[in-house]
C-alpha cells in the first residue's frame, strides 16, 4: 500500500468510511433473494448440506451461499457478511486503479474515486445478495486477464479459479468465457494460457457439477435456467422479473430438475413459435436492464418493498426525491459519459474484454429478463470509459468515426427514452 499515491489511499479510506456508516446505520429486514441465500448458507454451515428443508437443491447457484456459509461457520451474522462486502466493494476501486496501469494518474484516480463515492455501490454492499462479491471478482478477473503476459503460470491458474467462482455465482458467465475463448487471438492470449485458465475453471466447477449429478441426476451449474428463460418467454411476459407465465408450462413437474426441463422446453417452443414477439420482448428486457436505480431505492427505503398490493411505480414514487436524485444522477452520468467513452477507448486487450462483457451480458438479459439490478456489474467498466472520456472529451469525440458516433448517439437516445418513460410512469403514480 505504501507504493500507492497518498491521494488514492485517502479516496479508499473515505469510501470505506462511507460504506461502513451506511451498513451500520441503515439495517433492514432480509427481503426476497436475501432470505433464500441466508437459509442456504445457514444450512450449509450448520448441516454441511445445500438444502431447502433437508431437500437437496441446485436452484440457486452455490457460489454466493458458500461465501456466506464460510463466514457463518465463524458466527451466524448477516451483518458480518455485509461488513466484509464493504471491504470487497472498496477494493473494487483499488482494482480499477490497478487495471488502468499505463494510463495517466488523473484517469486512474478519477476512476477509483468515481467508484469509491458511487452511491448505488454503497447500498448494494448492504444487501445479502451476490452483486458486490460478483462485481469484485469480475473486476479482479479482468485485471488478471489484462496482465496475463506478465505473470507466472500459477497466476494463470489463479485467474481460472476466479473465473470458476464467477461461474458458480452466475452461470451465464459461461457466455463470457466462450466469447473470450473465441476471441483469444484478438485478445493475444495463446493456447497455453487458455489451457491453464481452463484447468483452473474446471477444478472449481467440477465438484459442484458432480454433486448435482449424484444428488439431482443433472450435471448442471444450477436448475433455475429454465425458469429464468420461461419468465422472459411466455405469452404474459413483461420483460422484467414476474412469475406470471401460464401454470400449465410446468404443471406436471415433480421436482426442480423437471421444472427446469419443462420450463426450458416451453420457452424454446414459444421463441420458435413467436419470433416477432421474442424480438419485441427482447427490446423490453433491454429497456428494463437500462432502467434507473428504482429497484435498489425501493428495496432500501420503502417501508414494505415486497407487498403485492402496491404497484412498483407507486413504491418508487413514495421514495423521497433527494434519495432518488442521489442514486440516479451519478449512475446516469456514468452511463451518458461511458458510452461515448467506450467507443473512444484504446482498442487494446482491456477494450476487447469489456466489449465481450457488455455483449454477453446484454445477450443474456435480452433472452431471459431484465432489471435495474442486473446492470450493476457493468458499472465499473462504464466508469473506466467515462473517466477516459472526461479526461479529453472534445478530442475523444472528434476522433470517433461516423459509425461509432452514430451508434453511441442511438445508445444514448435509447437510455434517455427509457429514463424519461420511467420518470413519467413514476410521476403519474
Amino acid at each position: 500500500m505504501r507504493s500507492l499515491p497518498q491521494s488514492l489511499l485517502i479516496i479508499l479510506a473515505a469510501g470505506l468510511i462511507l460504506r461502513t456508516l451506511v451498513v451500520s446505520f441503515h439495517q433492514r429486514p432480509l427481503i426476497s433473494d436475501e432470505r433464500e441465500y441466508n437459509q442456504l448458507a445457514y444450512n450449509l454451515s450448520t448441516q454441511g448440506s445445500y438444502t431447502y428443508d433437508k431437500t437437496p437443491t441446485a436452484y440457486r447457484p452455490v457460489g454466493y451461499p458458500a461465501f456466506v456459509a464460510a463466514l457463518y461457520t465463524l458466527k451466524y451474522s448477516p451483518l458480518m457478511v455485509k461488513y466484509l462486502q464493504v471491504l470487497l466493494d472498496i477494493a473494487i476501486a483499488l482494482l480499477l486503479f490497478l487495471l488502468l496501469e499505463g494510463f495517466s494518474l488523473h484517469i486512474r484516480l478519477l476512476t477509483a474515486g468515481a467508484w469509491a463515492f458511487f452511491p448505488p455501490a454503497m447500498l448494494y454492499a448492504n444487501f445479502l445478495m451476490s452483486e458486490t462479491l460478483f462485481t469484485f471478482l469480475l473486476v479482479g478477473g479482468m485485471y488478471f486477464l489484462t496482465t496475463i503476459d506478465d505473470r507466472p503460470p500459477q497466476t494463470l491458474f489463479l485467474t481460472g479459479l476466479i473465473l470458476g467462482v464467477l461461474l458458480l455465482i452466475k452461470p451465464n458467465v459461461i457466455l463470457f468465457l466462450l466469447g473470450a475463448g473465441f476471441m483469444a487471438q484478438r485478445l493475444k492470449i495463446n493456447r497455453r494460457q487458455v489451457g491453464m485458465v481452463s484447468i483452473g475453471v474446471l477444478l472449481v466447477t467440477l465438484p459442484w457439477l458432480l454433486r448435482n449429478y449424484v444428488q439431482l441426476d443433472t450435471p448442471s451449474l444450477s436448475t433455475n435456467g429454465g425458469i429464468n428463460l420461461l419468465i422472459g418467454n411466455n405469452p404474459n411476459t413483461t420483460g422484467a422479473y414476474a412469475i406470471n407465465f401460464p401454470p400449465e408450462a410446468i404443471a406436471r413437474a415433480a421436482n426442480e430438475v423437471e421444472v427446469d426441463g419443462m420450463a426450458t422446453r416451453y420457452a424454446v417452443w414459444y421463441i420458435l413459435d413467436e419470433p416477432g414477439r421474442f424480438i419485441i420482448n427482447g427490446a423490453k428486457k433491454i429497456g428494463h436492464l437500462l432502467s434507473s436505480e428504482g429497484g435498489l431505492l425501493v428495496w432500501s427505503f420503502h417501508d414494505d418493498p415486497e407487498t403485492a398490493s402496491i404497484r412498483y411505480a407507486e413504491k418508487y414514487a413514495a421514495i423521497p426525491l433527494g434519495l432518488i436524485l442521489l442514486m440516479n444522477v451519478p449512475s446516469m452520468l456514468i452511463v451518458l459519459l461511458g458510452i461515448p467513452g467506450f467507443f473512444s477507448f484504446p482498442k487494446g486487450r482491456l477494450w476487447w474484454l469489456i466489449l465481450i462483457v457488455f455483449l454477453t451480458w446484454i445477450a443474456t438479459h435480452a433472452i431471459t429478463f431484465g432489471g435495474s439490478r442486473f446492470h450493476f456489474p457493468l458499472m465499473p467498466f462504464l466508469i473506466i470509459s467515462a473517466a477516459f472520456f472526461l479526461s479529453n472529451a472534445r478530442e475523444a469525440w472528434r476522433n470517433l468515426s461516423f459509425p461509432s458516433k452514430a451508434f453511441a448517439g442511438v445508445s444514448l437516445l435509447l437510455c434517455l427514452a427509457v429514463w424519461i418513460y420511467e420518470a413519467i410512469t413514476v410521476m403519474n403514480a
